[in-house]
């Protein structure tokens, strides 16, 4: 796991009550999302005061988790692919969608605590109360779909899904959607600039990780959402 320092991070949301800090990682950073969570609202900015996320416990199954300033999660742990959702004291939410990655939890004063979620792939905005839609997003929550599908259908699919690290799953992703840009002109036109910048994203991470570029190919192939299946999609 890569480590996060929140004396760092926590000036990120000093007057704030969270910063999606990067969407996408680079060779040098990983995607950021600083959340923090606050006894009392500002009223300055978004107050969240729920924050929930997706974890694979030990028999490799998804669990939702659900963090509050009295209940936070370890100082430093993982989360999984799914959504990350921050709700404020009103019910107002402002939704993410990550691969999984890296969560540190630290109390930064006694009303105070700061949450970091970091990750190899992308942390992207699915709109909420304080923000648009991030390029991809509306593409990797339809791939998410498709591995709960594979889930339902597949045995072992989700603790395939599980085993593999969060960079690995960007790259069957990325595998995935080239591939239907590559077959159809049609999903040229529908991706429009989020085809390029699939393209490269998918030179970088083969650069950066090509063993975990290769592992998302099999990946693919292990749920049958490889190149060669489902050419109708």
């Amino acid at each position: 796991m890569a480590m996060v320092e929140p004396n760092r991070v926590a000036p990120l949301v000093a007057d704030l009550g969270f910063l999606l800090r990067w969407d996408l990682p680079t060779d040098d950073r990983d995607a950021l999302l600083v959340v923090a969570l606050r006894a009392k609202a500002t009223e300055r900015h978004f107050d969240p005061e729920l924050v929930t996320y997706w974890r694979t416990d030990q028999r490799r199954r998804g669990r939702r988790e659900e963090v509050t300033l009295g209940a936070l999660p370890p100082p430093m742990s993982e989360y999984a692919w799914g959504p990350i959702e921050l709700v404020d004291r009103l019910g107002v939410s402002n939704a993410f969608f990550s691969v999984g990655g890296t969560l540190a939890a630290e109390r930064t004063a006694a009303d105070t605590a700061v949450l970091t979620f970091s990750s190899p792939g992308p942390i992207v905005a699915r709109g909420g109360h304080s923000q648009g839609y991030d390029q991809l997003a509306s593409e990797l929550t339809a791939f998410h779909a498709r591995l709960l599908v594979a889930i339902d259908f597949t045995p072992g699919a989700e603790a395939r899904i599980a085993a593999a690290s969060p960079a690995e799953r960007y790259a069957a992703f990325l595998h995935h959607d080239l591939a239907r840009i590559e077959r159809s002109s049609l999903m040229r036109d529908a991706y429009r600039d989020d085809a390029r910048l699939l393209r490269v994203e998918a030179a970088r991470l083969s650069r950066r990780s090509p063993e975990a570029w290769d592992a998302g190919a099999r990946l693919l192939a292990d749920l049958d959402l490889g190149p060669d299946a489902h050419r109708s999609t």
